[in-house]
């Protein structure tokens, strides 16, 4: 998938998020206001800030297994003798691994998702693997430490139950505009400042 279509499809779903948020906060602060949301602010705040992060998440995902297909893609064509590149990266040679045949590697989107999570460190190690530097993209560093403490409130959300009352509509609206500069850090880094 091309770089710009995927952060285009994430973007547009945060953007759509940040609009549902905002009606959210206009029905709890009207004049007129909507019981339904007003009795129920905190679980509308974990439920947006929870689909914040699973759009995070998934961008991540979805970009990190069109980077590793490319790779694949790449090392296939080259027509490379597997016992040569086994050869050259196991620590031991072990006879039954050796086959007389191109390599052909794959990766599955579950082997990519297994080893990535929205935790910014995670995301690091896994891109490093792809041979992005993430840490080269100032959108990258300057938000990775916020986005880790959200991603971590995230994970006391669901996990932990924590009631999270200190995080509102306002806070969950900023955190999409966050996510959105950061998500497009990691674009750049992964495809060059012109994708």
């Amino acid at each position: 998938m091309q770089s710009n279509d995927l952060f285009e499809r994430y973007r547009t779903l945060l953007v759509a998020l940040k609009e549902i948020v905002k009606v959210s906060q206009d029905r709890v602060l009207s004049d007129d206001f909507d019981e339904l949301f007003s009795e129920n602010v905190n679980y509308f705040v974990k439920s947006y800030l929870i689909s914040t992060c699973t759009y995070l998440e998934a961008y991540l995902q979805d970009l990190a297994f069109d980077l590793s297909q490319a790779i694949c893609a790449r090392i296939n064509a080259a027509c490379l003798p597997q016992n040569f590149l086994y050869w050259r990266t196991a620590k031991e040679i072990k006879e039954k691994e050796l086959k007389f045949a191109d390599v052909n590697w794959s990766l599955s989107k579950k082997e990519v998702a297994d080893e990535l999570s929205a935790n910014p460190y995670r995301t690091i190690k896994l891109f490093k693997f792809l041979g992005v530097d993430l840490s080269r993209e100032v959108g990258f560093r300057d938000n990775k430490d916020l986005v880790a403490a959200i991603v971590n409130k995230r994970n006391n959300i669901v996990h932990h139950n924590d009631v999270a009352n200190d995080v509102s509509f306002s806070d969950v609206m900023s955190y999409i505009e966050i996510f959105i500069t950061y998500m497009h850090a990691i674009k750049r880094a992964a495809y060059g400042a012109d994708q």
